[in-house]
C-alpha cells in the first residue's frame, strides 16, 4: 500500500530534519488503507525504542499505532513527522532517480504488486529543483490491503463472505447490523440515539472504556434506550502490537468501569481490526466474542456526510455490519439517509447477537 516512494514524496519538504507542517498532515491522512488499518510504513536504518518513544511524548498527546518493519509503535504526531523525515533522508536516491522516470510509470510495491502513479507536484509546495520531485499521494491506487494489517474475518471463525453469502429472507429483504466505535461522545451520541429513535432501530455501540469512564451517563442511556453495547479497549490501542499483560490489563480496567455502571458487553470490537489468539481468549474469558464489520464507511477518510453515505449504499451486501464512528460530526450527518438508503435496498436492522446466530446457525 505505501510505497518507498510515497513515504519520500508526502514528506514534501524538509529542513533540517522537520517536516513542512502541510506535508505532515497530507502525510498522516494518507496512512491508513482503506479497511481504516494504519498501514505498513517500510523501516528505517535506524532501530525504533517504545519507550524512548514514550519519554519523549506528553501524556496527553495522541498517538497513532505505526506499522514499520521492525514492528507496531505508538507515535504522536511530531514523532510521526520525524520518522518520515528520516524516511525521506533515507529515499533520497531513490526519489531522485524517479524524478528522471517518465511522468506516468509503474514501480513495485513492497508486495510484489505493480502499481500505477504519476508523478504530481503536491498543491500548497513549492518545487525545489535540486532536490526529489515531490508528487501527489492520492495518485497511487491500489485495492489490496497491506497483509496483517486487518483481519479478513469478521470473527476468529466468520470469513466476509460467510454472513453476506447465505443471509437473504424469503422475501429478499436481508439482515443487518449497524455498528458504531470509539464513544461515548456527550454531544454526538446523545444525537445519535435521538435518530436511532426517529428512524426506529437500534445499533451496536462500541465504547472505548477511558471515555465511558469521562462520559458514563451517555453510555448508560445508550443502554437505557435498548441498544447493545460492545468494548472497544480502554484507549484505542492496537493491541496486537502489545504483550499478553498489556491486553490483560487493558480489559480488567475497561471491564471494571463498565460493570461498574451495570454494562456487561458480549462483544468486543479490537482497534483497527486487529485480533491474535491472546486477545480473543481474554475477551471470551470476560464473555465476550470478537467481532468486526463488512461494511467500512470510511468517515474517517471521507470528509462530507453525503460522500460517506454514497461509499456505504455502494458496497452494501446482504448481511452487512455497517462501521461508523461516533467521534465526527459528518458520520452523525449522514446516518439518517445511510440508514433509510440500506433500508431500500432491502436491509432490516437487528441486533448483533441476532446476526451471530443466523450467521453461525
Amino acid at each position: 500500500m505505501v510505497l518507498s516512494v510515497l513515504l519520500t514524496g508526502c514528506a514534501a519538504s524538509f529542513e533540517g530534519g522537520v517536516v513542512d507542517p502541510e506535508a505532515a498532515d497530507q502525510a498522516v491522512s494518507e496512512l491508513f488503507s482503506d479497511t481504516g488499518e494504519r498501514v505498513l510504513l517500510q523501516g528505517g536504518a535506524s532501530e525504533l525504542d517504545q519507550r524512548a518513544l514514550d519519554q519523549t511524548a506528553s501524556p496527553n498527546d495522541e498517538k497513532f499505532a505505526i506499522r514499520t518493519e521492525q514492528g507496531i509503535f505508538m507515535m504522536t504526531q511530531m514523532q510521526l513527522n520525524q520518522y518520515l523525515a528520516q524516511r525521506r533522508a533515507e529515499q533520497m536516491g531513490q526519489a531522485q532517480a524517479a524524478a528522471a522516470a517518465a511522468s506516468s510509470a509503474s514501480i513495485q510495491n513492497p508486495y510484489g504488486r505493480v502499481v500505477s502513479r504519476t508523478i504530481v507536484p503536491p498543491s500548497g509546495i513549492d518545487q525545489q529543483p535540486t532536490s526529489a520531485a515531490a508528487f501527489d499521494p492520492t495518485s497511487i491506487k491500489s485495492t489490496l490491503s497491506v497483509p496483517g494489517a486487518f483481519e479478513r474475518y469478521v470473527g476468529p471463525a466468520l470469513a466476509f463472505t460467510r454472513g453476506p453469502s447465505g443471509m437473504k429472507n424469503a422475501d429478499g429483504t436481508y439482515p443487518c447490523v449497524m455498528t458504531l466505535d470509539d464513544g461515548p461522545h456527550h454531544t454526538r451520541d446523545a444525537k445519535i440515539y435521538d435518530i436511532l429513535d426517529a428512524k426506529g432501530i437500534k445499533a451496536v455501540f462500541f465504547f472505548v472504556g477511558n471515555k465511558v469512564k469521562i462520559n458514563p451517563n451517555t453510555a448508560k442511556t445508550a443502554l437505557a434506550r435498548g441498544h447493545e453495547i460492545g468494548y472497544h479497549s480502554w484507549d484505542h490501542k492496537n493491541l496486537r502490537a502489545e504483550s499478553l499483560a498489556t491486553v490483560k490489563e487493558d480489559f480488567r480496567k475497561g471491564m471494571e468501569v463498565f460493570n461498574n455502571l451495570g454494562i456487561k458487553p458480549k462483544f468486543f470490537r479490537p482497534p483497527f481490526g486487529n485480533y491474535n489468539a491472546g486477545i480473543i481468549a481474554t475477551a471470551q474469558g470476560y464473555g465476550m466474542e470478537v467481532i468486526n464489520w463488512t461494511n467500512d464507511s470510511l468517515d474517517w477518510k471521507i470528509k462530507t456526510a453525503s460522500g460517506i453515505t454514497a461509499h456505504v449504499l455502494e458496497q452494501s451486501a446482504p448481511g452487512d455490519i455497517v462501521l461508523l464512528h461516533s467521534i465526527r460530526d459528518r458520520s452523525v450527518e449522514a446516518l439518517p439517509d445511510v440508514i433509510d438508503g440500506l433500508r431500500a435496498q432491502g436491509c432490516r436492522f437487528v441486533s448483533l447477537e441476532t446476526w451471530i446466530t443466523r450467521a453461525t446457525s
